[in-house]
């Protein structure tokens, strides 16, 4: 029998706020309309009016975002001349190619709604809980950083990484992209999106069924979001405090959203096809009784749209309480292949070594694969709030950034517009199943099924019967 119970951050932490608190802070008293204009399908279109907050303290929120999501949200929220409404952006602290700002709550869906339009990613800034954690950021982002280190595992598990990749179905994958998206949305703040959070926990009980060691936890986010992240954990055997973590967002978005709970975002490639993803991992790696020498932890993050909420609040208590994780790897956007290559690496906010490894695994058990590389600037997705923690991160994406889907962030991404059903998020299981076999567990190498039935840890759990 599995564990699902909610994530113990320790006694008062664990505690979920009441429903009505948790949401309010989604729901500011008096707002005031921008329009702002998004880039969907090639076609440009006015969305409809965001609701941006006027400004008095508490509906205000800080957050770090890069310099030309900056630039282009003061020009874009700034007050028509003449005329009433709109946002003033002012830099209160700037570093290379981050600037600390604010701007009323309910704006954040019209910033998520530039960052598509301009630069046609997600993410782009992080959402902050007070100044304090802001002003942490930007010191974090000054320290200097870490010289290369060397890696504590390598790549010698052929014989398990081609039992788990073979395995890959893209049938598997592409009912939890249809599934997910058949969500109406998956937005944070929404009912929806508690109830597809839910459902992501649920799958994830159904696989960790027959493993006593496994935990399925929900992640509380308290006032930040009414969204829980989601946590599976295989517990490690000889390693158990080096974890390693394999994520991607479970919401959707697009314009409208924060105040229509029925705008239609069905998210199918972003990130439905990265959950599938993890899902499909999850699947083979218990199927084949893993007991990894690492823990190993699958995380579903919550409110990755508006800010990066799930992740970085996740990543902050790690690294508050002294949590070694040794490697991280970002499952978002897999579906859409709109550009030659295969899977690109993004490059900057990012681990240089790890994404060595990463393009190491791709040339040794998808040699057919073309890889390159691209950029996605700062805090692009939830690879982010842990790279800026100093954790080793790695985010492999569908495209170039500039030829990923068209379609995100609207009600056309869905499971037609993927490329070829699951085809390429197969290459990305693929090479997140070589990932956790290859960093959760070290040389020499093990059998294709190691510790099923835990003779080797002396763990009884898998046995029929124990005699004294």
């Amino acid at each position: 029998m599995f564990d699902c119970h909610r994530f113990d951050r320790g006694a008062a932490a664990a505690v979920r706020r009441p429903a009505a608190r948790r949401r309010g802070s989604w729901l500011p008293a008096t707002l005031v309309p921008v329009v702002v204009f998004v880039l969907c399908g090639g076609l440009a279109a006015p969305l409809p009016a965001a609701n941006v907050a006027a400004t008095p303290q508490d509906d205000l929120v800080w957050i770090t975002v890069g310099a030309d999501v900056f630039e282009a949200a003061a020009r874009r929220l700034a007050p028509p001349p003449g005329l009433s409404g709109g946002v003033v952006l002012e830099a209160f602290d700037r570093h290379e190619e981050v600037v600390l700002t604010r701007l009323p709550l309910a704006a954040i869906d019209a910033l998520s709604g530039i960052v598509h339009a301009d630069f046609r990613r997600c993410g782009g800034f992080v959402k902050h809980e007070s100044l304090a954690e802001a002003e942490a950021e930007m010191a974090r982002l000054r320290a200097p950083r870490l010289a290369p280190d060397v890696l504590p595992f390598a790549i010698d598990q052929p014989t398990l990484v081609g039992t788990l990749a073979g395995e890959v179905s893209e049938a598997e994958l592409l009912s939890t992209i249809t599934a997910l998206s058949a969500f109406t949305n998956r937005y944070h703040a929404h009912p929806s999106g508690s109830a597809s959070a839910t459902w992501i926990r649920d799958q994830w009980v159904g696989l960790a069924a027959g493993r006593p060691d496994v935990t399925v936890e929900f992640f509380d986010h308290g006032t930040n979001t009414p969204q829980d992240s989601v946590i599976l954990t295989i517990p490690g055997s000889t390693l158990p405090a080096e974890i390693v973590v394999l994520g991607g967002h479970q919401d959707s978005t697009r314009s409208g959203c924060l105040s229509d709970p029925n705008c239609i975002a069905p998210g199918a490639d972003d990130d439905a096809s990265g959950i599938a993803v993890l899902s499909e991992v999850i699947r083979l790696a218990l199927a084949h009784g893993l007991r990894p020498q690492r823990t190993v932890q699958f995380m579903a993050y919550a409110a990755e749209e508006v800010g990066l909420d799930g992740s970085t609040d996740i990543a902050e208590f790690y690294s508050n309480t002294g949590k070694n994780v040794v490697a991280v790897l970002q499952m978002d956007m897999t579906g859409y292949q709109g550009s030659a290559q295969d899977i690109v690496l993004i490059n900057d906010w990012t681990n240089s070594e790890l994404n060595a490894f990463v393009a190491d695994l791709i040339s040794t058990y998808q040699p057919g694969m073309v890889q390159s590389t691209t950029l996605c600037g700062y805090a692009c997705s939830d690879h982010a709030p842990w790279h800026t923690r100093g954790y080793r991160a790695a985010f492999p994406f569908e495209s170039t950034f500039d030829q990923s889907s068209p379609y995100i962030h609207s009600s056309s991404d869905t499971v037609a517009n993927l490329s070829n059903g699951a085809a390429h998020a197969a290459k990305f299981a693929r090479l997140a199943a070589a990932f956790l076999v290859e960093t959760a567990i070290d040389g020499p190498e093990v059998p294709a099924m190691p510790f099923l039935d835990g003779f080797e840890t002396a763990d009884t759990s898998a046995w029929s019967r124990v005699f004294p």
